[in-house]
């Protein structure tokens, strides 16, 4: 079963949604926090497959919640609870490693779907989201020279699937597509993400558009 854990501060909101995960017998509701310091107790002692998060709380942002999930539950896929975001908002969190976003207005098979997905550790964001998302990542011309040596940290095979992953292709689709098994996808993106130093497949395909190893979209 797919552990889940919420961090919102809206009771009615985390009740709906706690009902909805208890309803369904794939998924285990491990709690729910209403701040930042309560939802670090939560994870750190529960260890959830996925973290559904809210950015803002009552004691700060949800953002600054991330990095200590990672150090303590780095097997966490955090996504992002949300209503809008801006721009801003929605880079800072590509480029702490969350794995997308759900919308608060989704409906029930969309909610369980992208949990599904983060726990896989997919990237739960439409591709034309994804893609127009890549496009406003800005380049930093400061790094982009040090393309050769990230380049060459990646095997060809990584570097195929890094490109698939910035379409917006599932890890079923890479497979399929490059004729091998979907664990051995899993293997070389976990790989990928371990030399790139990144925690989520997002945050990998942003952090290559950045760095130049690959192009933005069109």
């Amino acid at each position: 079963m797919i552990k889940v854990a919420i961090i919102e501060d809206h009771q009615i909101l985390v009740d709906a949604l706690e009902l909805m995960l208890q309803r369904n017998p794939e998924f285990t509701f491990v709690g729910a926090a209403p701040t930042v310091a309560e939802g670090f107790e939560l994870i750190r002692h529960t260890h959830p497959d996925v973290m559904l998060l809210d950015i803002h709380l009552p004691d700060g942002n949800g953002y600054d919640l991330v990095p200590k999930v990672f150090e303590t539950s780095p097997k966490t896929h955090v996504v992002v609870l949300t209503s809008y975001t801006d721009e801003e908002t929605i880079m800072r969190a590509v480029d702490i490693g969350v794995s997308g976003f759900l919308p608060k207005s989704s409906s029930l098979s969309e909610f369980f779907t992208t949990i599904r997905k983060a726990a896989e550790g997919e990237i739960v964001m439409p591709p034309h989201l994804l893609i127009g998302l890549l496009k406003r990542v800005p380049r930093d011309r400061a790094v982009v020279s040090r393309k050769d040596s990230l380049w060459e940290r990646l095997t060809p095979r990584e570097h195929e699937i890094l490109i698939c992953l910035a379409s917006g292709k599932s890890g079923e689709i890479i497979a399929a597509e490059l004729n091998i098994a979907p664990l051995t996808v899993r293997t070389h993106v976990r790989n990928l993400m371990s030399k790139l130093g990144v925690h989520s497949r997002l945050e990998a395909v942003a952090f290559s558009t950045k760095h130049g190893l690959i192009s933005s979209p069109n």
